[in-house]
């Protein structure tokens, strides 16, 4: 069976009938007392399965996870060297990123240094 099944199945007693026991008629009461033990034991009968059901996806999961675990352990040490490698690879990133922003900061110097001559000749040559 599956979850559906234990979900969706509709129950063989109801609320209502359950609270139809007359407390006087002896003869009555003998006999929905009987169908009412019946529907209990068939209510029963559907939690055991039900209980069992999820006992086996307990199982499941469980075996699983230990199967994750087992296989993760190996791995480990792999994860390990590419965690190093990754680590060796983020510091030369950044040595050469530091590398190339001194670059640009003389470049921008170079600049500044070349802008100031071009004014001073600009303003030379009106002034004069």
């Amino acid at each position: 069976m599956n979850f559906e099944t234990y979900w969706m199945e509709p129950m063989d007693a109801s609320i209502s009938d359950t609270r139809n026991v007359e407390t006087g008629n002896n003869q009555g009461n003998a006999a929905q007392v009987g169908s009412f033990e019946s529907r209990v034991d068939d209510i029963l009968t559907k939690v055991d399965k039900l209980e069992q059901r999820v006992n086996e996806v307990e199982q499941f999961y469980l075996t699983a996870s230990k199967k994750q675990l087992s296989g993760s352990k190996c791995s480990l040490a792999v994860k390990d060297k590419d965690k190093e490698r990754h680590v060796a690879s983020l510091k030369k990133q950044q040595q050469d990123a530091s590398r190339r922003e001194a670059a640009a900061a003389k470049r921008m110097q170079e600049l500044m240094r070349l802008f100031g001559t071009i004014l001073r000749q600009i303003f030379i040559s009106f002034c004069f």
